[in-house]
């Protein structure tokens, strides 16, 4: 039996948009990376190819866990350890991928990506190997992080604000947005 996580009112929100492209920035604990490792598995457990784009090796790890923890409870899945990479019965793909290097990420076609701690990744790896990337299957992207002062990830969120641009749409939320956390733990922290 799949157990899939339960998502609270913002994250559904995210979820449910009509758009191409969202760009999410919310504080620590909200469940960005629960989030984006759903989106990521839906879409390959459909026949997709989707990626986890992280600024380093070690901190994709963060997003591995989750998507790999959703994928192996699902019979006839293989899992590629040393490639971090989920293959579902659909042959639809989920991998998760290190952005130190933006020339590695070139080359396969997606139809969804996560940039996870997106602020902290180099502009380069979504101009010249992710956006287009997406291009010729129509691909989504969702991309998540903690703000870090008004660097591209800002940009992208005020695109993502602009009514101008109907393919983009932008959230912010704050720890206290999840409903998972409780209160008297945030008062404390």
């Amino acid at each position: 039996m799949v157990v899939l996580p339960k998502l609270h009112d913002s994250q559904q929100q995210v979820w449910d948009a009509p758009v191409r492209f969202r760009v999410l920035a919310s504080g620590r604990r909200w469940g960005k990376t629960r989030l984006g490792s759903l989106m990521c598995v839906a879409t390959a457990y459909y026949g997709g190819r989707a990626w986890w784009v992280a600024p380093s090796y070690p901190v994709s790890a963060v997003g591995w866990r989750g998507i790999k923890q959703l994928s192996v409870q699902m019979s006839d899945v293989q899992v590629r350890h040393v490639e971090r990479l989920i293959t579902m019965p659909s042959g639809g793909t989920v991998q998760v991928r290190s952005a130190d290097n933006p020339d590695s990420l070139r080359g396969e076609g997606l139809d969804f990506v996560v940039l996870d701690e997106c602020a902290f990744i180099k502009e380069s790896a979504w101009n010249e190997a992710l956006r287009p990337a997406l291009s010729d299957r129509q691909g989504k992207a969702l991309f998540i992080s903690t703000p870090k002062g008004r660097n591209w990830f800002f940009r992208l969120w005020q695109l993502g604000n602009d009514e101008q641009e109907p393919t983009w749409q932008s959230w912010r939320f704050r720890t206290s947005d999840n409903p998972f956390i409780p209160q008297a733990d945030i008062d404390a922290a």
